[in-house]
């Protein structure tokens, strides 16, 4: 039996042309939405260990099903990336902290405590000042999904604070009612690498550069851009950088890095 082409005009035909080709790309935007917005496709990497920016469930933070990582990660948190990975998907500060604002939009105007769920201490924190000087939510707020602490609370830690706090501040400064009466001390480090690399330089920059955060990838920035990044970090306590560490973190780097 021969087949017969329906006679149609050659509008109706670019129509249904048009529509072939929606439902032939259909599928692929599909694809495309999910590698960018699905937070369980995120977890296939970030959520084994097999990189160095953990995906950690938070005690105190929406599931990923309610907020994903896209609502932290992306550019106004919005539904779609079209920047590819690299630019997509951001963890500096400056990005996190205005997608924070999207959702707890008058913190950064407080300047009381009153009714903060886990502020279990009742710590005193002005975050209009804290603003005010320049510090980020991120800053303070960095293990609120992503805690790598060998006991992880997901609430800030004392050591995000000797970052700009010299450690000869009052207890009373920040803890009006004293501190608390089990021992407190500076929080362990986040997880080091299992088998810090053999060469020396290498392996500095594996051990210093997770005590607070994970390690993130030499390839991050430029030769030229990470003396600066070094440098920031050595002013905080936390890091405990010596120059002669530097030294050896910057000859690493000056190698693995981009040019």
């Amino acid at each position: 039996m021969k087949l017969k082409i329906p006679q149609l005009s050659k509008p109706v035909w670019v129509l249904v042309g048009l529509g072939l080709l929606v439902l032939a790309m259909l599928p692929m935007v599909g694809l495309a939405h999910y590698t960018t917005t699905n937070p369980r496709y995120c977890l296939g990497c970030h959520g084994t260990g097999e990189t160095a920016d953990v995906g950690e469930p938070s005690a105190i933070h929406p599931e990923y099903g309610d907020v994903g990582c896209i609502n932290c990660h992306s550019e106004d948190g919005g539904h779609y990336v079209t920047d590819g990975y690299k630019t997509g998907f951001m963890a500096e500060p400056g990005r996190v902290t205005e997608n924070c604002a999207r959702c707890h939009e008058g913190m950064r105007n407080r300047a009381d405590t009153t009714d903060f769920k886990y502020n279990k201490y009742n710590i005193n924190f002005p975050h209009d000042k804290h603003i005010g000087f320049g510090a980020q939510c991120a800053d303070c707020h960095r293990n609120i999904a992503h805690d790598l602490n060998v006991k992880p609370t997901n609430r800030p830690r004392m050591a995000y604070c000797f970052q700009c706090h010299p450690t000869t501040d009052s207890c009373t400064k920040c803890h009006p009612d004293g501190p608390p009466a089990e021992k407190t001390t500076i929080p362990p480090p986040a997880r080091l690498p299992q088998t810090p690399s053999a060469d020396a330089a290498q392996a500095t920059f594996e051990v210093k550069c997770s005590k607070c955060h994970a390690i993130y990838p030499a390839n991050l920035y430029t030769r030229s851009e990470w003396p600066a990044v070094i440098d920031r970090m050595q002013g905080y306590t936390g890091a405990d950088i010596s120059n002669e560490d530097k030294a050896l973190i910057l000859t690493y780097l000056d190698t693995a890095a981009k040019p």
